[in-house]
């Protein structure tokens, strides 16, 4: 498993007064488009005017307030961990922290962030113009990031001034953008960028990504904000950045409207949102992991699990299956097969490409409504022992062995008790606890499954293992040293 060397530490929006998200400072020269003249930049200048314009009305700074308990002192503290229960009650303290939401609706529907508005226990909403009402949470997805708010009425009786949604289907790489927020709670920061890349997925903020990136001005209090065109149309919600510091690196995430939108509609009619769920565990195939399971070199989403009793199973999906389109569009990872399941309508087949033994051929389940969360939670896990020389010890699972790393005490399996440093298994991630499946497709529920199948196998030219980790199932192709 390849890791990435001191990655770039993202960050959110939140508590504390920490929101996210703006865009970009700096006009960048940009040649124009083939038989395009460059615009003058009086002309350039008035867009962005424009559309900060535009935008300026519409959007709201969000002051959450949470109820928080403390100890009046550090002696207390000290003494509630020495001798817990000594330390005698904790009083409440009141922490108020800042966002930035839009209106959607002329009937004060607005937009924001999951994570601004999160366990508050009191909402205010404050406009360009002064105006301070208050706000209820109408439902919140922390799948995507995403709450729907509902504004008191205007004490005026006028109507809300809605922002126009736009297209982000439409976004392309260097296209310029502009966000409004209170970064710092600087309220109508206006901050302008560029498109600096699509679908970003794997950032760390949800379970659904699919972000726009931009190279704008992201600081805390901007997380909820509208990302918008020059034309002054929504095409994102700010949402979060890659930061070494918590603050501005030219790295920042917006989630796409048509998502949220889709997200905003089910809130409102459901109460919730509404996915689709095929009851599998999957991941990327590599090149050489896709060699190995005889798919060839296509790019797809491997099954690495399938529930019992769920769509896939009846529709006779296996683990080792390469799906690699779904209703007729390409499948190029997992990230995007679990978006396009997410979509689909509850009820009704939905067709998929899957690749079986090199064999293609097409299965189409009917599609369940994804359940809490916690409930999609997968399979066993694929580990060999150190006689495979790739540093792993393991041994069958005992009511004992079940009891210490969380297993129901009748469990049965074998299980990784450990791991030695620095060998082949450890850098792949595996860790003691995870129960070996499979290895080299041969299903392992002893430790004689293990050693015949290890007996039969090449360890020099890799083990292809499928281990569970209390979560999920996941394919690994470990080769000994």
């Amino acid at each position: 498993m390849t890791r990435r060397a001191d990655p770039l530490p993202l960050v959110i929006a939140g508590l504390g007064g920490a929101a996210l998200a703006t865009i970009v400072a700096g006009a960048i020269d940009r040649p124009p488009p083939p038989g395009q003249a460059a615009p003058a930049a009086p002309e350039l200048s008035a867009s962005f005017r424009d559309a900060a314009r535009r935008l300026r009305p519409s959007v709201v700074h969000i002051t959450t307030e949470r109820t928080l308990a403390r100890r009046d002192s550090p002696w207390q503290r000290l003494l509630g961990e020495l001798l817990p229960g000594a330390d005698g009650p904790a009083t409440a303290r009141t922490e108020r922290s800042f966002g930035t939401g839009f209106v959607v609706r002329p009937d004060g529907l607005a937009l924001t962030n999951h994570h601004v508005v999160a366990e508050a226990k009191r909402l205010l909403a404050r406009l360009a113009d002064g105006l301070e009402v208050g706000a209820r949470v109408i439902g919140s997805d922390p799948l995507s990031d995403l709450a729907v708010l509902q504004l008191e009425a205007r004490p005026d009786g006028k109507p809300w001034t809605p922002v126009e949604l736009g297209d982000s289907t439409a976004l392309d790489v260097g296209d310029w953008v502009i966000a409004v927020g209170n970064p710092f709670g600087l309220e109508q920061t206006v901050t302008a960028g560029v498109v600096s890349a699509k679908g970003r997925s794997r950032v760390g903020v949800a379970a659904y990504e699919d972000f726009i990136q931009t190279d704008a001005a992201i600081n805390p209090g901007n997380s909820g904000g509208p990302l918008a065109g020059l034309d002054g149309r929504v095409v994102g919600v700010t949402t979060a950045i890659a930061s070494r510091t918590g603050g501005y690196q030219g790295v920042g995430f917006a989630i796409p409207v048509a998502m949220a939108r889709d997200v905003m509609d089910d809130i409102v009619a459901h109460g919730r949102v509404v996915r689709g769920w095929l009851a599998v565990s999957i991941q990327d195939a590599s090149p050489e992991l896709a060699l190995r399971l005889g798919l060839g070199r296509r790019g797809g989403a491997l099954v690495s699990a399938v529930l019992p009793g769920g769509p896939a199973e009846a529709a006779g999906l296996a683990a080792g299956d390469l799906i690699v389109a779904v209703g007729g569009q390409p499948v190029e990872d997992a990230t995007r097969l679990r978006h396009l399941v997410a979509r689909a309508p509850v009820g009704a087949p939905l067709e998929l490409r899957v690749v079986r033994d090199g064999v293609e051929r097409t299965v189409a389940p009917v599609i369940v409504e994804r359940p809490g969360d916690g409930a999609a939670a997968a399979t066993a896990e694929v580990e060999p022992t150190a006689r495979a020389g790739l540093g792993i010890t393991a041994r069958d699972l005992s009511p004992e062995l079940c009891e210490a790393f969380g297993y129901e005490r009748d469990a049965k399996g074998v299980v990784i008790v450990r791991v030695d440093p620095g060998s082949p298994a450890a850098r792949e991630g595996l860790r003691p606890g995870m129960v070996l499946q499979e290895l080299d497709r041969r299903v392992i529920r002893t430790l004689d499954d293990l050693e015949a199948a290890l007996a039969q196998a090449d360890a020099a030219s890799g083990l292809l293992l499928r281990v569970w980790d209390g979560e999920a199932s996941t394919f690994l192709l470990i080769r000994a040293t």
